[in-house]
């Protein structure tokens, strides 16, 4: 039986179609290969195609030709799919940018791009999910394919040109199959997957944002829950998702910008008041999930519920750069959400809903091994029933020995390209089950050899002549070097270029761990799963990167050593590795490539060693291009006599410094700045050992640009309770914000000062309310005793001190101002007087008047030779004989106290 080949639509050869193989895999390979033999040479190329089960497939890359008296070929025919391979996806002529969106979203971005290329690709089912953001980077448009499906975790299916994007592809089939005659199964392998942990018991951890009150860390649900612990025993696993936390997301659904640095969105579904929802010590923040501003966050400044619009600002950098800026800015549908805002109860009990939902997905999935079943169905039940199972179909399966009575979906099928029009002895239909479904990235995603920067420095003549005597002193050491042990005919070589390693060996390993002597046992050896990216070796069509199995083995020979080797098909991306006691070369089989990795030492002092052999190096120059570099000492005099700048993909904003430019405060380090800028960045080490740093942490305090803090500040929740925190800033001392009120706000008080002084105890149960402004440098208080009748004497209390406290120990001296008139004018005492002796002249002395509050003291004494009068200035006095008048008279030598009850001056004995 043959099938038709034609190249641009004219028929060129027949193949026999009952020397192929069908493959078809989800989301992966679509192709019919052939292996035969041809008496002739047969014209075949890439690009020819031919029709299969209803759809185009192509030659995509060189047949494989053996000659041996006749001709063997090694040919594949592939879908459309593998098409995809050959278009970068690109976005208004971009290869790197960002998308988001819903899969329709993508699906018609994506149409756009491969159509340009490639007319005819259409869209079938798309189920609606909800919006994500990918990141592309130069990636072809069949990886891409992938990358959205995944973000998604949803599957694409193409038949011809048509893509279909569901949630799950493929349909149940009425096809119950079980080990036995006549029961569709011949034989069934499991395959145990062994990169999962089995979970038993779930705990469930989300995000750190907008926590409701009273939870601290992060959302979590308190309770787990289990399944399968009957089986396998407790075994505990978390669920993690930091997305998960209350949070709405809006659409703007107005923008404005008021200046360089203030912007406003209105989103007019704004369900609730976001003032006073801040939560405590976090600053309210914007952040963009979709347009030109996606994955950016602005502080919020302040929010009108009236007009339901949010009012953000610019983020600045060191340079004074506002951003967003021109025509990078917020536009009408772009979507948002909110952070540091304590949410409605509804949106947090829908966060807690989706983290439920989220642990209960993750146990479903972990609470019992993953495996996965090599079927081998019956051909002649399969015709029979009229059936032919494709990938992504669900099919029953039982085979009560082994415990399967599930419904499984079909992940692959293979079988005989003529089937089911021929049915012949020794036919096989296999099928790969599982419920897992792998996204396989068919093509390379992107190169991550980047461009590096040459720095040419500059040195010093020192160093120039530093330079000329090692290199006499080079000269020297090869004219000496010989070998001691008599080996060597040449023990030293001299080349333009050395290199080192083979192309094979050229490679990267992906997420794989080794372990030597494993489990404490010198004879067992174990390697992870994982990718070997290959940087030379590749399958056309496919790409560089192979999927390795696990491996382990254990018994071995401590008398030998052995070679470990990656063996990597040619013909499919998977591969396994391979310990053995001879090494294989690199083309050792027609079927496989093997990349050898090192070598496993024997047992030596009870335990073996392993040294790598693969990875490559270059000498050349002054340059050595290698992987790694280990040295018991590195002595390198000039490594940093330079400046080295750190950061990419421009945020270089940070660096090291070895130049003397500034003589004991040149710079070492610096960060938050360009290297033109480095002087004024915000984070400075000088070679004295200075730093300069403008904001920042230092164990519980915060640095801000004008304080240092703690970073919990709590000043009691009323005016007895204990507060605590401090704050250093440009006003002063405080321990609570600098310049603002110390009592709480809840007190009617406005206590300030340059430095407070606190000591706290429990507090009394009075409650105390009244007005002050009371300003002083240095309070002295002792929170016990502000209870009602001490802060009763405030209530009316204003003024300026230096100093105000609610209880007073002297342990010294006391000095207070003193006055000494013998002027012949009356005397007029000011708000600075104290004490006042009055000699000769005039005899009449009047009180305070301005700046006069309750409690005011003032001491007069009579040093004349005679009477003197006391005027009250304004006020009665209170005379000693509880008489009031507005004035009195004190005999010589006399000494009288007056004190200020805010109406009367009141006379006591000196």
């Amino acid at each position: 039986m043959k099938i038709q080949v034609k190249r641009k639509a004219v028929d060129t050869v027949m193949l026999p179609l009952n020397q192929s193989t069908f493959n078809k895999k989800l989301m992966s390979d679509h192709n019919l290969a052939f292996s035969f033999m041809s008496v002739v040479k047969l014209d075949l190329r890439i690009g020819d195609t031919l029709t299969y089960k209803g759809e185009l497939l192509t030659i995509n890359q060189e047949p494989n030709l053996k000659r041996d008296h006749l001709y063997q070929y090694d040919v594949v025919f592939e879908g459309h799919r593998h098409t995809l391979s050959r278009f970068i996806l690109k976005d208004e002529g971009a290869f790197t940018f960002s998308y988001t969106g819903q899969p329709d979203d993508f699906m018609a971005m994506f149409l756009v791009c491969v159509n340009a290329v490639d007319s005819g690709w259409t869209l079938g089912e798309v189920e609606e999910l909800e919006d994500v953001t990918i990141d592309f980077d130069k990636v072809d448009c069949l990886s891409a394919l992938t990358m959205i499906a995944q973000a998604f975790e949803a599957e694409w299916d193409i038949k011809g040109k048509v893509i279909s994007f569901k949630k799950t592809v493929g349909v149940a089939k009425d096809f119950p199959v079980s080990y036995g005659m006549g029961k569709g199964l011949y034989s069934l392998t499991r395959q145990s997957i062994n990169d999962k942990v089995i979970v038993t018991r779930a705990y469930a951890v989300g995000g750190d944002k907008n926590l409701p009150e009273g939870v601290i860390g992060n959302l979590k649900l308190n309770d787990y829950i289990e399944n399968n612990v009957d089986l396998y025993g407790i075994r505990e696993g978390i669920f993690e998702d930091e997305e998960i936390y209350p949070k709405r997301t809006g659409t703007a659904t107005a923008v404005s910008q008021s200046n360089e640095e203030i912007f406003t969105l209105t989103d007019t579904s704004i369900d609730f008041n976001l003032n006073g929802l801040k939560v405590e010590g976090e600053t309210p923040k914007i952040v963009f999930k979709s347009g030109s501003l996606n994955g950016n966050d602005f502080e919020i400044t302040s929010y009108n519920h009236s007009s339901k619009t949010i009012r953000y600002k610019a983020n600045k950098d060191s340079n004074g750069n506002f951003f967003p800026f021109g025509v990078t800015v917020a536009e009408i549908g772009d979507k948002y959400t909110l952070v540091g805002i304590r949410m409605p109860q509804s949106y947090v009990d829908a966060a807690y809903a989706e983290l439920t939902a989220g642990r209960l997905k993750y146990l479903t999935d972990n609470s019992a091994p993953r495996v996965v079943y090599d079927l081998e169905l019956d051909l002649i039940e399969l015709k029979r029933r009229e059936t032919l199972p494709d990938a992504g179909d669900i099919i029953p399966v039982t085979d009560t020995e082994l415990g399967v009575n599930e419904n499984i979906r079909v992940t692959s099928v293979s079988y005989p390209g003529h089937y089911p029009d021929v049915l012949e002895n020794g036919m096989t239909f296999t099928a790969e089950v599982g419920n897992e479904v792998t996204y396989t990235l068919i093509q390379k995603i992107q190169n991550d050899v980047k461009e590096q920067k040459q720095v040419v420095t500059q040195y010093s003549k020192h160093s120039w002549e530093n330079d000329r005597r090692n290199a006499q002193a080079l000269n020297e050491f090869i004219g000496k070097v010989l070998d001691p042990d008599g080996n060597l005919e040449q023990p030293l070589q001299q080349a333009i270029v050395g290199m080192f390693g083979t192309p094979s060996m050229y490679y990267d390993l992906d997420g794989i761990s080794m372990s030597v002597n494993d489990g404490g046992d010198p004879n067992a050896f174990a390697m992870t799963a994982g990718r070997l990216i290959h940087r030379v070796f590749k399958i056309d069509g496919l790409g560089y990167i192979w999927n390795l199995d696990p491996f382990a083995v254990t018994g071995l020979n401590p008398l030998k050593s052995y070679y470990l080797a990656a063996k990597c098909s040619k013909t499919s991306l998977i591969g396994e590795w391979v310990l053995t006691e001879t090494q294989f070369p690199t083309e050792g089989d027609v079927a496989f490539w093997y990349f050898n990795f090192g070598i496993l030492s024997s047992v030596l002092e009870g335990v073996r060693s392993f040294r790598a052999t693969k990875g490559f190096t270059v000498i050349n120059g002054g340059q050595i291009e290698t992987d790694v570099i280990t040295a018991f000492m590195i002595n390198v005099q000039r490594l940093f006599a330079q400046l080295i700048t750190v950061g990419s993909d421009g945020f270089v904003n940070a660096g090291i410094s070895g130049l003397a430019d500034k003589g004991n405060e040149s710079q070492r380090f610096w960060a938050g700045a360009t290297e033109e800028n480095r002087y004024t960045a915000p984070f400075q080490v000088l070679n004295d050992g200075n730093i300069k740093s403008y904001k920042g942490e230092i164990g519980g305090f915060e640095l801000t640009p004008t304080s240092f803090q703690s970073k919990v500040i709590d000043p009691g929740g009323d005016p007895t309770s204990a507060s605590s925190g401090i704050i250093l800033s440009d006003w002063g001392v405080l321990s609570r914000n600098a310049g603002m009120s110390f009592l709480p706000s809840s007190t009617g008080l406005d206590f300030s000062a340059s430095l407070v002084g606190e000591t706290s105890v429990v507090r009394p149960i009075e409650r105390p309310f009244s007005v002050a402004d009371v300003r002083a440098g240095v309070f002295g208080i002792r929170r016990q005793d502000l209870v009602t009748q001490v802060l009763d004497q405030l209530r009316g209390a204003w003024g300026r001190y230096g100093g105000m406290f609610s209880s007073l120990k002297n342990l010294g001296a006391i000095y207070e101002p003193v006055r000494i008139e013998i002027s012949d004018s009356d005397t007029y005492m000011s708000e600075h007087d104290y004490f006042l002796v009055k000699g000769s002249g005039n005899n009449k002395v009047y009180l305070p008047s301005d700046g006069v509050e309750a409690g005011r003291v003032v001491i007069i004494k009579n040093a004349t030779a005679g009477t003197i009068d006391i005027l009250g200035n304004g006020s009665e006095i209170y005379k000693l004989n509880n008489t009031v008048e507005t004035a009195v008279s004190i005999s010589q030598g006399t000494i009288r106290t007056y004190r200020f009850s805010g109406s009367q001056w009141i006379e006591t004995n000196g």
